[in-house]
């Protein structure tokens, strides 16, 4: 299955919600849209939906790890959200679901 992203804006929160199975494969797509929602004008604060995601391995959760680096640096909240089944399970096991899900620090530069 194919990965599909969508991203919408609301009062300065970007919700990029990524469906499918987020591998090797999709992961250049997803890493484009989490960058572009970062650093767009206005947004202070970036969800990565995957309540419609069915498969996640480690270069998707690399995507994800990167977007969070970003969003910290520039100071922008970032979170993921949705996330069940297996891919909670692989989020879990691997020791970053709590860190994706986790406020950003006060200062960026920590």
């Amino acid at each position: 299955m194919a990965v599909s992203v969508t991203t919408r804006r609301h009062d300065g929160v970007a919700t990029v919600v990524v469906a499918g199975e987020l591998d090797l494969g999709a992961g250049e797509v997803v890493a484009e849209a989490i960058g572009l929602a970062v650093t767009a004008t206005g947004t202070n604060a970036v969800i990565v939906d995957l309540s419609e995601l069915e498969f996640v391995d480690s270069s998707g959760i690399s995507v994800l790890l990167k977007g969070r680096r970003e969003a910290d640096r520039t100071g922008i909240a970032y979170r993921i959200t949705g996330a069940a089944g297996i891919v909670q399970q692989i989020l879990s096991l691997t020791g970053v679901l709590e860190h994706l899900s986790a406020e950003p620090p006060a200062d960026p530069r920590q």
